[in-house]
């Protein structure tokens, strides 16, 4: 019972058990009557205020039994052997009741609170567990259920304890934790108190918390399994190509057993410069791709026109490079970016839409302003990508519809995603009108 029910249950006791008495007294009820009477008023007290009101309901109507309706009245001497008998059964009947009363009341809450449980539960494991991070949708969940201001998941590490999910609910003390099953694990409330009703429900939430953590550890060190295979398959072969292309050119000019005319030397020479560069491109993109995924890569920003960009990534790529048609217009805005970072988004682009586009459509570049941002569009008019296909060319190791062996590690695209989001922009695949891929990578417009 709620304290305003115990507190109406008595105030209920002290008003009704004196009327009853009147009523009962000017209408001339005899003792069994008054017994009745009374013994309906002391189940009322018990259902309204529970256990302790009643109580003083069945004293309270004994002793006013015993005064005004057993002989000799007024006095609290009792004179037959059946008045004693009527009020000693009214005793024990009140008490029974009052008993069973307030135990039926207690078994109901309960049941009200496992099937507020159960629902609360049913609803976390059909909707929170099912969403992109059940971890943080778990911990938020409950956050907002009880009110808290902050809820965060701890994991003890050597003699403290650390933060993995949530907002941490510092200082921690005993009021503001909740030790789970496992224990290396508890939770940390900030906002108010639980009661034992709260941490229950807490605790089944910390359970799933806690299953929640041990699947995405679980996924993450698959899906570092799965990067360091398709590493190991990359090195085994896109790595391997290239270098053994220059390795075969510079045996072949070290050869004595060969004789070569210099247009012969040139073509070696060049054939070993081309598979070096691809090979330093390659090993280019799988560092910064180490140092992107580690969280270890640095980013200087700074104000960098887009035509003193978007030339030098042009260069780089060498004579397909040239093919290419830019038209970036006039008084372009700077954008916000790394200059470094920023090549390598582009040449990684521009090649990529170099390679798919067909003899006669080169790519082309066009800039313009959009609010606060500025957008490169790469356009090509190659095969393009099916729209459920488009996330997956970002992922690492993803390369569709490969054409040849010279696609490398299929880190491009991957790679410029991750370095434009570490510059605060966008990397989105759109439909070229008529055909194709654009790219349209956003960044924030430069400070000057």
């Amino acid at each position: 019972m709620t304290r305003g029910r115990v507190a109406a249950g008595f105030l209920l006791t002290v008003l009704l058990l004196p009327s009853l008495t009147a009523v009962a007294h000017a209408a001339g009820l005899e003792l069994t009557d008054g017994v009745l009477l009374f013994l309906a008023a002391t189940v009322g007290v018990a259902l309204l205020g529970g256990l302790w009101p009643a109580l003083l309901a069945a004293v309270g109507g004994f002793l006013l039994l015993n005064y005004f309706f057993t002989a000799p009245v007024r006095s609290l001497d009792v004179n037959t052997g059946q008045g004693a008998l009527a009020l000693t059964v009214f005793v024990l009947v009140a008490l029974a009741v009052s008993w069973i009363v307030d135990l039926a009341a207690r078994r109901l809450r309960q049941a009200d609170d496992a099937a507020a449980e159960a629902h609360i539960l049913a609803a976390v494991a059909g909707g929170v567990l099912a969403g992109p991070d059940p971890l943080a949708g778990l911990l938020s969940e409950l956050r907002e259920l009880f009110g808290l201001e902050s809820v965060a998941l701890l994991e003890r590490r050597g003699a403290g304890w650390a933060v993995v999910a949530g907002a941490p609910a510092a200082p921690l003390d005993d009021d503001a934790v909740l030790p789970l099953a496992d224990d290396g694990l508890m939770l940390s409330f900030r906002g108010r108190d639980l009661d034992r009703n709260e941490q229950r429900i807490a605790a089944a939430f910390g359970a799933q918390a806690a299953v929640a953590l041990r699947q995405q550890r679980l996924t993450m060190a698959a899906e570092g399994d799965r990067v360091r295979s398709a590493l190991l398959t990359a090195v085994s072969h896109d790595l391997r190509t290239p270098l053994a292309s220059a390795k075969a050119a510079v045996a072949g000019l070290r050869s004595d057993e060969v004789h070569f005319d210099e247009d012969d030397r040139r073509e070696l020479l060049a054939t070993a410069d081309e598979s070096l560069d691809r090979l330093g491109g390659l090993l280019a993109n799988l560092l910064d791709m180490s140092r992107l995924q580690a969280g270890a890569l640095a980013v200087r920003l700074t104000d960098v026109g887009l035509e003193d960009a978007v030339a030098p990534a042009l260069d780089e790529l060498g004579e397909p490079g040239r093919r290419v048609r830019v038209r970036l217009g006039d008084g372009l805005d700077a954008v916000r970016a790394d200059p470094g970072l920023l090549d390598r988004v582009l040449v990684n682009v521009v090649g990529n839409a170099l390679r798919y586009s067909p003899d006669g459509r080169p790519p082309e570049i066009t800039a313009g302003v959009a609010g606060d941002r500025v957008e490169l569009r790469v356009i090509d008019h190659g095969p393009g990508i099916p729209p459920g296909d488009r996330e997956r060319v970002f992922q690492a190791f993803q390369r569709l519809g490969d054409r040849d062996n010279h696609t490398g590690v299929g880190l491009g695209l991957a790679l410029s995603r991750g370095l434009v989001e570490a510059m605060d922009g966008t990397l989105i695949p759109e439909d070229t009108p008529g055909g194709g891929l654009t790219m349209v990578l956003t960044l924030p417009k430069g400070t000057t």
